[in-house]
């Protein structure tokens, strides 16, 4: 008899095993092209998130220091109206100009440090309707010792104000019920402010990063903001937060009792 010998694989035999090895390859590559992507877009909505708190930390920090800015000086501050807020005090060229509105947050006025440019905040302060809470009208035949009185005063009379484009103002949400229009006033704050954070809609004009209504609010000082309750979307991130009159009047009355 004759031993046994072994089979050696046949071609079709080797051209399959051989198949076989290069299809699990592909899938092994194409999952990792897969978490590749995953991972990518984890990285990139992490960067979303942190940029968002930070904005948004930033806002509310700032709406702390014009609430402290209120108590201390009696009235609200004036914008800085330089070209992109490297001056960072109040007004331009020492002066406030009488009804001015909208420019960058004033903020070694207001003891903050000065960030860089893509992240400064626009600030909005009410001056319109015959109430200029930058400069509260003094209170004729009342003792007024620290200003406190009329500071309180300009507060009350603009809340009862009817609502105006004169003044800063948000529009709605961009709901529905409530679209983001800026020729319908939602409400007129007394101060608010607007956060950039990632220049999502892209239109090339005014200073980077602001998006929706708040780009021609920083461009060209327009007084329609977006409102805060407005939801983030692929062509909209800014934060914005509003301080309405009647508000600050109660938190500054609770100060000043």
């Amino acid at each position: 008899m004759h031993p046994v010998q072994a089979r050696s694989a046949t071609p079709s035999t080797r051209s399959r095993t051989s198949g076989v090895t290069l299809v699990e390859l592909a899938a092994v590559l194409s999952i990792i092209g897969l978490l590749s992507v995953v991972v990518s877009a984890g990285y990139g909505d992490l960067a979303q998130v942190r940029a968002t708190m930070a904005a948004k930390a930033d806002a509310e920090a700032a709406r702390q220091a014009v609430r402290a800015f209120a108590l201390r000086n009696k009235r609200l501050p004036c914008p800085d109206f330089s070209a992109f807020g490297d001056v960072s005090r109040e007004g331009l060229g020492g002066t406030c100009p009488p009804g001015a509105q909208v420019g960058w947050l004033p903020y070694e006025s207001l003891g903050l440090t000065r960030p860089d440019r893509a992240v400064r905040l626009r600030y909005a302060v009410s001056r319109g309707g015959g109430v200029d809470l930058v400069a509260p009208a003094a209170i004729p035949a009342r003792r007024d010792i620290d200003g406190s009185a009329r500071l309180r005063a300009a507060l009350g009379a603009a809340a009862r104000l009817p609502a105006g484009t004169d003044r800063p103002f948000l529009t709605g949400p961009g709901t529905t019920a409530s679209p983001e229009d800026c020729s319908r006033v939602q409400s007129n704050p007394a101060f608010v402010l607007v956060a950039p954070v990632t220049d999502r809609d892209d239109t090339g004009t005014g200073p980077p990063g602001f998006d929706g209504v708040n780009a021609a609010m920083a461009a060209t000082g327009q007084t329609c903001v977006a409102a805060p309750t407005r939801r983030g979307d692929n062509r909209y991130d800014d934060v914005v937060v509003a301080e309405g009159a009647s508000v600050l009047l109660g938190w500054v009355a609770a100060q000043t009792r």
